[in-house]
């Protein structure tokens, strides 16, 4: 197993942090590809998910850049700071849940 500052890969890649900003995202992909049983090039949303991090206060949808964003409807809650009205305004195109 070997690590990749923060992020480790092989085996142990499930025991990985979520990547918090853009920088970590490619120490997470990197690792990850490191394994051998993961592409190299992974989008930051794809290593977001596959961390378990994926929801309405991860920092690649709120900047709009979130690959599935329909996904996030349902996780949305009253009360918190964001916001339906947020995510139709951020996402007006993209409502559909993807397969």
């Amino acid at each position: 197993m070997r690590r990749n500052r923060k992020f480790m890969s092989g085996p142990g890649h499930i025991f990985n942090p979520v990547p918090t900003n853009e920088e970590e995202v490619l120490q997470h992909g990197n690792a990850m590809a490191a394994s051998g049983n993961y592409p190299v090039g992974t989008s930051a949303c794809w290593n977001i998910g596959i961390s378990g991090g994926c929801g309405p206060d991860c920092f690649v949808y709120q900047a709009g850049d979130c690959d599935c964003p329909g996904e996030m409807i349902d996780r949305i809650e009253e009360g918190e700071d964001w916001t339906l009205a947020d995510h139709y305004e951020m996402y007006p195109e993209k409502q559909e849940i993807q397969p």
